[in-house]
């Protein structure tokens, strides 16, 4: 499939507060066709927020956010009927069934998939006559995914979406995620606490801290060029490596692939995690 370079999904110099507190600094990144956004951070990182603020529920105190073409805060009811959200706590429907639910929601989206719906139904083990209000929390945010999925959005964002699943459930799950993203030409950001699902699924990583975008690369590229550099005392380091983190003389580093770092006593590769804690020591 030919993945255009388009944007579907724009960040660009965002900030957000919340009275005197700032929970999103400059920050810019963009998604298009086919690529799945690991959106990782802390507790109060600004996550959830970027998320909010790209369907438009949040307004922003400065920047720019485009999704579709269209302005965030502004957008119209076609670009919405062709974005998928599911929030961390999954929504109402009490009273119904599953089958009335899914029949109410599908009726507003012409390129509803319903063998889709009919294979996840399934693969959930959730049943059309099962009451909603009667569902465990793992089993509401499923039918959430379905709700949000099942017509095949242009734009899928999707916040903690599996934490409630179990490990087998959400394995095929994130595996789906991401053959969905390129047989639909979807991009898709995802946030979770789940460094394995990233690597699995993610094409490029997000990394979050304290409201300000302090990665932003391929998931292959990080095992690549981040890099947690042991120094000699007094060394220093050369021009061309960004300092991520420092504490004492280990330091993390990015675009430790580019430049030669001589005299350091030991250089190490990190996975996502390990380099998710050193970012936070």
């Amino acid at each position: 499939m030919d993945i255009s370079t388009e944007a579907i999904l724009k960040f660009n110099q965002v900030d957000k507060c919340f009275d005197d507190n700032v929970v999103l600094k400059q920050l810019s990144f963009s998604l298009s066709a086919g690529m799945v956004v690991g959106l990782l951070g802390q507790n109060g990182a600004g996550k959830s927020t970027l998320m909010r603020a790209a369907l438009g529920i949040l307004n922003i105190d400065a920047g720019e956010i485009t999704a579709l073409g269209e302005q965030a805060a502004e957008l119209s009811i076609e670009a919405k009927s062709k974005i998928g959200y599911v929030p961390q706590q999954p929504f109402g429907y009490e009273g119904f069934t599953i089958a009335s639910a899914l029949e109410l929601h599908s009726s507003f989206y012409p390129e509803w998939d319903k063998s889709l719906e009919l294979d996840w139904l399934n693969r959930f083990g959730l049943e059309a006559n099962q009451q909603v209000q009667k569902l465990s929390v793992g089993q509401r945010q499923s039918l959430a995914l379905i709700m949000a999925m099942a017509y095949r959005p242009q734009l899928l964002i999707l916040d903690e979406p599996v934490a409630s699943l179990d490990p087998i459930v959400r394995r095929q799950f994130m595996g789906d995620l991401f053959e969905l993203a390129l047989e639909s030409g979807s991009a898709v950001l995802f946030s979770s606490h789940i460094t394995s699902d990233l690597e699995r699924v993610a094409s490029h990583v997000a990394l979050i801290k304290q409201g300000e975008l302090v990665l932003f690369k391929e998931i292959d590229a990080l095992r690549e060029e981040v890099m947690l550099v042991q120094l000699a005392e007094n060394q220093t380091l050369p021009d061309g490596v960004r300092v991520l983190n420092r504490n004492q003389q280990q330091v993390l580093v990015d675009n430790a692939d580019q430049v030669e770092i001589t005299g350091a006593l030991n250089k190490t590769t990190l996975n996502l995690e390990q380099l998710f804690m050193e970012l936070h020591r």
